[in-house]
């Protein structure tokens, strides 16, 4: 086969990609949590123990969809935040929502991440609270 170089880059790309996609899904597997694939707009779960099926797995249903918007304009409201946005969770650190909030200036820390643990309890489950993970910006 003749590769044109766009050819050969996006070839290294891809396999870098599919490389990096494996590697995520058999950390997720080693964490319990399980992978989620699309077929013909249909979602299958593959939990670790290799069972398939299309009935969305518990971790999957702390809150519908339409809820996480409605839970991030809640914290967008609270006063003493300036702006936030979603990250990646620290290794080894499991969470259901990673925030980094900058608050605006002369605001007490604590009363702010009071309101946002109130927001979090507002949408969990008795039985299946979600997990925050908070990084304050200086």
């Amino acid at each position: 086969m003749n590769f044109k170089l766009d050819d050969k880059l996006e070839f290294q790309i891809l396999m870098i990609g599919n490389k990096a996609v494996r590697k995520a899904q058999k950390d997720s597997l080693k964490k319990g949590i399980p992978n989620v694939y699309c077929k013909e707009g249909v979602l299958y779960f593959q939990f670790p123990d290799g069972t398939i099926t299309t009935e969305i797995p518990g971790i999957y249903k702390k809150m519908e969809e339409s809820q996480y918007v409605e839970f991030f304009e809640e914290i967008n409201n609270i006063p003493e935040i300036k702006e936030f946005k979603l990250i990646e969770p620290p290794d080894g650190v499991e969470a259901d929502i990673s925030l980094k909030i900058k608050l605006k200036s002369d605001i007490n820390r604590w009363k702010a991440q009071e309101k946002i643990q109130n927001v979090r309890w507002k949408y969990s489950k008795l039985d299946n609270p979600i997990t925050l993970y908070i990084e304050f910006e200086q």
